[in-house]
């Protein structure tokens, strides 16, 4: 009768079991980058030494980013260079993770807050990491939420 219990308690363990394993496999696809995907080429990457040029250019990227009609009214809260941005240890960390630390340490930061969603501070601040290419053209690459 033992063995019995022993069998039902481990059928119910793999049950419960199961469904974080499922969950935690990934298929290589990374949800949070822009560009179909895929990271952006490192032998396309220009070098980003300041962040000249980039606030003028957000008018076009985050519309782009943001195409839903409910993200209107944005305000750029944050720029930031990657590697010193807030919580770098986290969002600076995230780009290693997935795109290497070449593409990590020449990109920049952008939070941007949309005052509709306060004071939800998860969905009223997104981010975007942004880099440019050899023609010196801003690009967004990664956008977590």
């Amino acid at each position: 009768m033992n063995y019995l219990r022993v069998i039902i308690y481990l059928c119910m363990l793999g049950f419960l079991i199961y469904p974080q394993i499922s969950f935690a496999e990934t298929n290589g696809d990374v949800p949070f980058l822009i560009n179909n995907g895929k990271c952006p080429n490192s032998q396309n990457l220009g070098h980003v030494s300041s962040d000249k040029g980039l606030k003028n250019l957000l008018n076009t990227i985050i519309p782009e980013v943001y195409k839903n009609d409910n993200y209107k009214g944005w305000k750029v809260e944050t720029i930031a260079h990657l590697p010193k941005a807030p919580h770098s240890e986290a969002y600076y960390a995230m780009a290693k993770y997935y795109c290497g630390e070449e593409i990590a340490n020449n990109s920049w930061f952008v939070e941007v807050l949309f005052p509709q969603y306060l004071p939800a501070y998860d969905a009223s601040h997104r981010q975007i990491f942004v880099t440019k290419n050899k023609q010196g053209q801003w690009f967004a690459w990664f956008r977590f939420h």
